[in-house]
């Protein structure tokens, strides 16, 4: 397993009318929580939904 390992979270938080999943990171450091799209952002994953001109 990696350094640091990822535990899905569900939190209080709402957004346009939906929950936002939550990650929470774990390593020597201590935890740390983003929510899903700013973890994918940190990592360069990015999702096209369309046509790029």
């Amino acid at each position: 397993m990696s350094r640091n390992s990822f535990i899905p979270h569900v939190p209080d938080i709402q957004a346009a009318g939906g929950l936002v999943p939550m990650v929470v990171e774990q390593s020597a450091r201590g935890e740390r929580a983003y929510d899903i799209y700013s973890r994918l952002l940190k990592e360069r994953i990015i999702f096209l939904v369309g046509q790029v001109e």
